[in-house]
Formats: structure tokens, sequence, C-alpha cells
């Protein structure tokens, strides 16, 4: 990949989940959820509690909303289930309801069950899914599996289809724009400026087929993992030479890339190197989105405990007010590519869907009036090929 390369009574459903958590990796720890259960006399062994540690879930009680806000700021749990209580008894759910999905994380609140459902639709459009309380463990369960494991945003056949019924006309634009460029007069700087405007809105169309190609490769059900061992430095290197190779090529300054090595770095890795090439890919151009021609700073470490494999894409940069810190997931864009205002591409999922397919994470850290950073964070080893969550 390149910047222009191809590419029931007893519950109901609420806004579909726009972000994924968790992954269900066989070996890994299971999900972290938090529950608050508001209702009187409840407590930490409270049954809902009790039905999700009995499906195998990490389980974290809260005992009041501003314990809850505490955990969702902090520890960042996979879920966040949310049981109401009586008449009043609100327990700051607007204020965790806004947190939840500003972090990322999929919420689920359970009703009692006199709830006047009719009078809450509307409120219950702003959660992603909901149940009444008493329902069947089964239920409850299935319903938090499903916001672990959503639904693909769009329908990925559709989505291929669209993309490949598409490169036709985008084929043929491009022939013409070259033949036309040649009819033109020369050294006219108008027109000059017009094809370059041109060009560059036909290459970031392209660049949205790519991105729409590459996601959904990523959730292909035949999807598997070809691991073996290589170098990182060398992996970048290359596609930094690539880079630069093909701003050559187009006469494009954009912004330089500099690399830093840190003594913690593996000098091995083991995972696939295909996924990992199209992760750093997307990293530096959402970040060359974002730089305004200036600097990127693209640093290779390793992590403080476990043998971890650390990149990290930052621009010296202060970011707009519309730009904070986040976790990133395969499901959780705004936008098909990353600009200055709205980092949160499909170029920064696809970096997260490979993340989680590798074990690891993905998030973007922000510093208000400095900058900010892409991390991905990879186990240095994955052990033999296999079959990716969700795939």
């Amino acid at each position: 990949m390149s910047e222009d390369s191809d590419i029931s009574n007893c519950g109901g459903s609420g806004m579909r989940a726009s972000t994924f958590q968790g992954n269900g990796t066989v070996g890994r720890d299971p999900p972290r959820l938090l529950v608050l259960d508001l209702a009187e006399g409840t407590s930490d062994s409270s049954a809902i509690a009790m039905a999700l540690e009995s499906s195998g879930y990490h389980v974290v009680p809260a005992g009041s909303g501003g314990e809850a806000l505490e955990v969702l700021r902090g520890t960042r749990p996979a879920l966040a289930v949310v049981a109401e209580g009586g008449v009043g008894s609100s327990g700051r759910i607007a204020e965790i309801r806004a947190t939840a999905r500003t972090a990322g994380i999929p919420l689920l609140e359970v009703l009692e069950a006199d709830t006047d459902l009719e009078a809450r639709l509307a409120s219950l459009e702003t959660v992603n899914d909901w149940v009444v309380r008493g329902c069947a463990p089964e239920e409850l369960a299935a319903r938090v599996a499903r916001l672990l494991h959503p639904s693909p945003p769009f329908d990925v056949p559709f989505a291929s289809l669209v993309v490949h019924d598409l490169r036709t006309p985008l084929n043929v634009i491009g022939l013409s724009m070259r033949m036309i460029e040649q009819a033109l007069p020369r050294n006219d700087p108008e027109v000059e400026e017009d094809l370059r405007f041109v060009e560059e809105n036909l290459r970031q169309i392209e660049r949205m087929l790519s991105q729409l190609s590459d996601h959904a490769r990523l959730f292909d059900r035949g999807l598997t993992l070809t691991v073996h061992a290589f170098d990182p430095r060398r992996l970048v290197d290359e596609i930094l030479e690539n880079r630069a190779s093909l701003a050559a090529r187009r006469g494009w300054k954009g912004s330089p890339v500099q690399l830093a090595v840190e003594d913690t770095c593996p000098k091995e890795v083991t995972l696939d190197q295909g996924r990992a090439r199209v992760a750093i890919e997307y990293a530096l151009i959402n970040a060359t989105a974002a730089a305004n021609d200036q600097p990127i700073r693209l640093t290779l470490r390793g992590g403080p405990h476990a043998q971890r494999w650390i990149i990290e894409t930052a621009i010296d940069r202060p970011p707009p007010a519309s730009v904070t810190s986040i976790e990133l997931h395969p499901y959780g864009f705004e936008r098909l590519c990353g600009c200055a205002a709205d980092r949160r591409g499909m170029d920064l999922a696809i970096a997260a869907r490979i993340s989680e397919i590798f074990g690891g994470s993905a998030r973007l850290e922000v510093v208000a009036g400095r900058g900010t950073t892409i991390i991905l964070d990879w186990p240095a080893q994955l052990v033999g090929s296999s079959s990716p969550p969700g795939a």
C-alpha cells in the first residue's frame, strides 16, 4: 500500500456501535467491563455483575456515578454497563454517556422493567444498546458480545463493488487529464495551478477508494496472518525510501520524516510484515495531512515491561481544539481521510485494525498547544499464522 495505491421484550437496539473494543483473541485477558448498578440495595455482587462474570468477563464494579466516570477516564474498560435505579436516580448518566462516547467506549444501558419505552426512545438513541432488568443472562451476554464484536459499519461486499466499479472511470479521468495537459499552453501559472488542483482532488478520491478496499480486506472471513521474523528498522527504511521516491516522481515536497531508532527498539520482530507496513504507512499519511509540510518525527522503540515494538508518529504543530486524545478502533472513524481538523479518518481505523489483529493497540495522543502523536503498540512476537479476530 502506498499513499495512492489500490486499495424482543428483553431488549432492543439503540444506535449501532461506531467503535470496537475488545477482540476475543485466544490467550488474551478477558475484556474488562465497567458495571454501575444504581438500583437501591444493589451491591458489587449484583445479578448483572454475576451474570457477566459467569460469561467470562472481568467485571469492574462502580459504587456511584462519580466512581464510574473515574474508571471511564482512567482505566478505560472495554465496555460500560449502566443499570438505572428508581425515579430520580440519575447517577450522572448523561455525563457517563458523553464520557463513554468521547472515549470510544460502547455503552449498554439496563432499564427498569416498568420503563415507558416510547417516552425513552429519543434518549436511547445516544447509547449503543439497551436491555430490560431481569432479562435472561443469555440475552445480557449476547448484547455485550454484540457491542464488543460489532458488525462492520458498512456492507463489505457492497464496498468492494463500489471500489471496483469506480476504478474504471477514475482511470479514464486520469488518462484524460494527461491528454488535456499536453494540449494546454505551457508556462501558464494559472493553468498549471488549476491542473495541480484537479490532480490533487483526483488522488484524494483514489486514496478514499484505496482505504475502503484495505479496510474491507482486513475483515475478510478467510483472512490469515503470514508471520515471520524481520528487522523493524529495515522495514521502516524501505517505507521511507518508497515515500521519497513517490514524492520525487510527482515533484511533491510534502512533510520530511525524521527517523529515530531508540536502543530499546527490538532488533527483530515476528509479525505479519505486509500488514505492519500498511499500518505504518497509513499513520504517516494521516500525520502528513495534519502536518502542513512541517516535519514528522517517526520513533521506533521498545516497551518498558514486556517485549514490545512501539511506533510513534509525531508532529510538533499545535492541533485544533477539535482534535483530542483517543484510543483508536477499527470502527472509530468520522471521515475517510484524516485531516488537520479531524484526525479520526479511516486511515487510522485501518492502523487500529491491524494493531488489534497483532494483539496490540493504537491511540492518538494530543498535547494541547504543542502537537500530536499516533502510537502503535505491538507485541514483538506473534507466533504462527492464525485467523485474526472478527475475520
